[in-house]
């Protein structure tokens, strides 16, 4: 009896582990936490089809690039999804917090692309500014838009610090933001904020594939930033954290 019992153990836990091989068998569950952008460009649209790729179950959180990498770092996420390449947030989060993050043991890839836009209210009749209008709205210079064209209504930079479009803006103007602006967490509140306030304006991405999309107003602008999604995972992972970055990367490149 025992020999029989001890060789029927052994074949069991042989059989799992032969199972486990299989993509399609896995049943892990795989958390990807960060950037609005990666969640809702690429890893909600196409989640199906990259859990049915990996052969994993996905738990997304969307938060920022910020958020995803420090969760990503205390063990928190499987996957950070970040709106910048892994070396320059973390040379940004290691000097807000010295030693966070040793990028040596993370590996960050590029899976997809999207752009920066700029949005206003649908009764905003200003559809096209220039760099230097811009510049101005958002920085403070102009506070309200007769000052410019537009009608007299006050003017409502809203904003998510934490995001990588908010810093590729800054960037490319070479302004610092109002300290009015209005601040919020994703991109879902920036979008119902500018909706319903007629002087409001801020930023989404193409990869924002959000329900009031249709209700804004995309200025036309000279500003081409493009914005590359990434996931970024431990070098250590599990097979199974690798094949879902590898699906994400199959179907975002397509």
């Amino acid at each position: 009896m025992t020999v029989a019992r001890t060789y029927l153990q052994v074949a069991a836990l042989t059989l799992v582990g032969l199972i486990a091989l299989i993509p399609g068998a896995v049943s892990a569950e795989i958390k990807v936490h960060g950037a609005t952008t990666v969640t809702y460009g690429l890893m909600r649209p196409y989640q199906s089809e990259i859990e049915a790729l990996a052969g994993v179950k996905l738990a997304i959180l969307p938060s920022s690039t910020s958020h995803g990498l420090t969760d990503l770092v205390q063990g928190k996420a499987d996957i950070a999804m970040l709106a910048e390449p892994l070396a320059d947030i973390a040379a940004v989060m290691n000097t807000r917090q010295p030693g966070f993050i040793d990028v040596a043991n993370y590996v960050g890839r590029h899976v997809a692309d999207a752009y920066v836009q700029i949005i206003v209210h649908p009764r905003n009749p200003l559809h096209t500014l220039s760099n230097a209008q811009l510049a101005d709205v958002l920085s403070g210079r102009i506070q309200n838009w007769s000052e410019i064209g537009g009608a007299n209504e006050p003017v409502l930079v809203v904003a998510e610090p934490t995001s990588s479009p908010h810093r590729l803006i800054k960037d490319a103007l070479q302004i610092s933001y109002t300290p009015n602006m209005r601040v919020v967490q994703n991109a879902n509140q920036t979008a119902t904020i500018v909706a319903q306030v007629p002087g409001a304006i801020s930023y989404l991405t193409t990869a924002h594939e959000i329900p009031l999309r249709g209700k804004l107003v995309f200025v036309k602008t000279d500003l081409r930033l493009p914005l590359r999604l990434y996931l970024a995972y431990h070098k250590d992972a599990a097979e199974p954290v690798r094949r879902v970055v590898e699906a994400a990367q199959h179907v975002g490149k397509k």
